[in-house]
């Protein structure tokens, strides 16, 4: 190959070089915005994962309750409604299997089966506890005895909903403060083992929850 030649391509070469490296210095920031996004993606992600979805219907509207971040969250199927950013419980805390008189808050996926809009707490939206699987539990466990077990089957046949009066208690539900201060309520818990917020909350909550609505303790 002629030495002319030879230094000609040589040059062409690293012109090519340099011109590639340029390229991809130029095109680094656009690289790093790429592995930003992915990471804040992966982050949504975990964040979502996190959130325990129950099996409901793409249209159906449920409530997450949230012990330990003390919030509600309002949803429509998989899609976030609302939040509510603090709530007060049972003064003795929570628990799976809570006894009457306890005043702790229940644990587990319940029902809204009652609403009394006349309600000392504004609103009161009662859930089904103790549900049947937690009536069992207490049986199996010797925290109810035969003729309790069995005059909770009999309620639940005949009214279509758990007793308000059992050894676990009952009459738990979502509810405003009435007359309570709002001072109070935000610098204790304060309830029997309701769920407590404030009268304009439970009121902007009333459109959204029926009779039936899944309620999520955690």
């Amino acid at each position: 190959m002629p030495k002319s030649l030879s230094v000609v391509l040589t040059a062409t070469l690293l012109l090519i070089a340099t011109s590639t490296q340029a390229g991809l210095h130029s095109h680094a920031p656009w690289v790093a915005s790429v592995t930003t996004a992915t990471e804040r993606s992966v982050s949504l992600w975990s964040e979502l994962a996190a959130i325990e979805l129950p099996e409901v219907a793409p249209e159906e509207v449920w409530v997450r309750i949230d012990l330990k971040r003390r919030e509600l969250a309002l949803f429509q199927g998989e899609q976030h409604i609302l939040t509510i950013p603090y709530l007060a419980f049972g003064t003795a805390g929570a628990n799976r299997i809570r006894l009457q008189g306890s005043s702790q808050t229940p644990i587990g996926d319940f029902r809204i089966d009652r609403i009394n809009r006349q309600s000392r707490f504004k609103l009161f939206f009662g859930i089904d506890y103790p549900t049947p699987e937690i009536a069992h539990e207490a049986w199996q466990s010797g925290i109810l005895s035969d003729q309790d077990y069995r005059d909770y089957r009999i309620h639940r046949l005949q009214h279509g909903r758990s007793p308000a009066h059992t050894p676990l208690g009952g009459h738990i539900g979502i509810h405003g403060l009435g007359n309570r201060p709002t001072r109070l309520h935000q610098i204790r818990d304060w309830t029997e083992g309701c769920i407590a917020v404030t009268n304009t909350e439970i009121q902007m909550l009333e459109r959204w929850l029926d009779v039936g609505t899944l309620v999520v303790i955690r």
